[in-house]
């Protein structure tokens, strides 16, 4: 029998418990072969993973993943979603890390795979960085290109935050950032980007805790995380060996096009990394663990993570 369980850690930067929720296989931690933690993207919770969570648990692994700062249950309030109070694009990725040694802890120290979607696959290569010892293997999914202009996004975010405080949600980011994602499927309805799924669409447009617009601050972070994810110097390489596997939808509009997908794996294995793979799911959109025929996304998944902790 498969069974869950919720537990809170502390961020060490500011007064920020983190929501964690783990599905464990049947038999528990004795029978698990590895943990695969789960790195969520931005304006969504873990609770969407739970089909996937459980899919992994069922495959004899411990599914383990936590609400970002500013997102889902990791909110004293409604009013706190989208913002991160760190301004540097640093917190968020130790939060990662520190849930990373807490699940170790806590599971007898079995080997970590660890996911990253959207955002989170910012957040993961930028724990990549520092602390790629630390895992056994790393998933890429939905991994937005390379923006040249987020230096320049940085510095606008910052002038509307100054006149408007680092509270205030701006429209203007909110498109530049992600909300032109729907043009590329007219006629489909709002966030038909993510994926083709309807009822997947109709689930996140209901849903409160998903959708909502940053704040200044939240997009101060994300677009910090993308500098930061891009600069191939801060990649200390520790781990060369280390298996990347990158997934994304061949319609997923951050992607912008293949050839800058492709040139995101040559990122890093120009850092140093001498494992880094990929595939790209035909007519697939944003989320392919919540697409239509994303069996076939789980399955390569479960291969590639079987591979990293035989």
């Amino acid at each position: 029998m498969i069974e869950s369980e919720n537990f809170k850690i502390r961020s060490d930067y500011g007064e920020v418990e983190l929501f964690c929720k783990a599905y464990l296989p049947e038999g528990g931690v004795k029978e698990a072969k590895g943990i695969v933690e789960i790195v969520h993207g931005m304006c969504e919770h873990i609770a969407r993973y739970d089909g996937f969570m459980r899919y992994l648990a069922e495959n004899g692994y411990i599914a383990a993943a936590h609400d970002l700062r500013g997102h889902g249950e990791s909110v004293k309030s409604d009013e706190e979603l989208g913002y991160f109070g760190d301004k540097t694009g640093e917190a968020v990725v130790n939060d990662v890390f520190k849930v990373t040694k807490a699940l170790k802890e806590r599971y007898q120290n079995l080997p970590v795979v660890l996911l990253g979607h959207s955002m989170g696959a910012m957040i993961v290569r930028v724990f990549l960085q520092e602390h790629d010892k630390e895992i056994e293997g790393l998933i890429v999914s939905g991994s937005p290109s390379k923006n040249a202009l987020a230096g320049a996004g940085i510095a606008l975010d910052k002038t509307i935050g100054l006149f408007r405080g680092e509270r205030h949600r701006s429209k203007m980011m909110a498109a530049l950032a992600t909300g032109n994602g729907d043009k590329n499927f007219p006629g489909e309805g709002k966030n038909a980007w993510l994926t083709r799924d309807k009822s997947v669409v109709d689930a996140y447009n209901a849903d409160k805790k998903c959708g909502f617009v940053f704040t200044c601050n939240g997009f101060e972070n994300l677009l910090r995380l993308m500098k930061n994810t891009y600069d191939k110097k801060r990649y200390r390489v520790q781990n060369p060996n280390l298996p990347i596997f990158f997934i994304s939808g061949s319609n997923d509009p951050i992607m912008i096009s293949e050839d800058k997908w492709v040139a995101a794996q040559n990122d890093l294995r120009d850092a140093g990394y001498q494992n880094v793979s990929g595939r790209l799911y035909h007519e697939m959109r944003h989320e392919v663990l919540n697409e239509l025929k994303k069996e076939e996304v789980y399955a390569d998944v479960k291969a590639f993570i079987d591979g990293c902790t035989d």
